[in-house]
């Protein structure tokens, strides 16, 4: 989404030898390679299977496309790079004939399509002392079984701390984001960890520090913070959008919900991914000013709550 010129494309004749392969393009490039041009040739397929990619996918590389959701997995922390939703009011709800998703019947299962050196089967969690926390949040799913079973697939869920923040403050965010959905015409949703750098005190030198669940080489790394990027659509065509960074901890129901604004150009170099690229240049509104960027109170929120 930010803007930038593109960076030069190789000449063919120092291309270098071994190229790596990516299924959604027609072409091979490396990866370092990619500007923003290729960018969009290289995603440009992938918005006829899912919605959610109208717009272009953050990035092409291990990209699944599911019922609710498309995901883009990383081998090396075996979590999800993003995860990427077109939510609406109505498709929130089961229609009248419709048979309503069960929660109850689907349960948490490695995803057949990873790569089993990389595959993350639930028992990793096992007396973590860590919540499998969606990103794609199941209660997005009520529409269908099969997407609710499918937001259970590991290559869905990231370590998070449970209480105060997947159990408390991140549930509350992800509700406030289904309340949003009733404004717009269409939202889009990215949803990802962050790894993000400390600040040494004594030798000003930055860092990053993360825990791991399991036993390294086979190890999920758990993830500093989390970031959600919110693209709404209005029937008149124009976009607003609002971007979240959340540290992967306990926050007090008080917390203002403005506090974790952050830049969306910001988070996309954080991450290293490109979101809503097709909209570059397109003016955008400020989401926080087309709706309240607050939360429902804790109270209330618990009291409707089905987790």
């Amino acid at each position: 989404m930010a803007n930038g010129g593109p960076r030069g494309r190789q000449s063919a004749a120092s291309a270098p030898r071994f190229q790596a392969t990516f299924s959604l393009r027609e072409e091979e490039d490396t990866q370092h390679e990619l500007d923003r041009k290729q960018h969009k040739a290289a995603t440009r397929p992938l918005h006829l299977q899912h919605e959610a990619l109208r717009y272009g996918a953050p990035s092409a590389a291990n990209v699944h496309v599911r019922t609710g959701y498309v995901v883009s997995f990383d081998f090396r922390t075996r979590n999800a790079s993003w995860v990427l939703e077109h939510i609406t009011k109505d498709s929130l709800y089961v229609t009248d004939d419709a048979v309503p998703a069960d929660r109850a019947k689907s349960a948490f299962t490695s995803d057949a399509l990873t790569p089993e050196p990389f595959r993350v089967h639930p028992s990793v969690f096992h007396k973590s002392g860590y919540d499998k926390g969606h990103l794609a949040p199941a209660r997005d799913m009520a529409a269908s079984q099969q997407a609710m079973n499918e937001s259970f697939l590991m290559t869905n869920i990231s370590p998070q701390v449970g209480a105060g923040f997947n159990r408390g403050y991140w549930s509350r965010f992800e509700g406030f984001v289904r309340h949003v959905a009733g404004q717009f015409d269409g939202l889009y949703v990215v949803t990802g960890p962050l790894f993000l750098p400390t600040k040494h005190k004594k030798t000003g030198a930055f860092h990053v520090k993360y825990a791991l669940l399991g036993t390294p080489p086979d190890a999920v790394a758990v993830p500093t913070h989390f970031f959600k990027v919110v693209l709404g659509r209005k029937r008149d065509g124009s976009f607003a959008v609002a971007g979240f960074v959340l540290p992967n901890q306990p926050i007090s129901d008080k917390t203002d919900l403005r506090a974790f604004l952050t830049p969306v150009d910001v988070i996309e170099k954080y991450a290293g991914l490109l979101f809503f690229d097709k909209l570059s240049g397109v003016d955008m509104r400020d989401l926080c000013t087309e709706t309240k960027c607050a939360l429902a109170k804790a109270a209330y929120r618990r009291a409707i709550s089905d987790k």
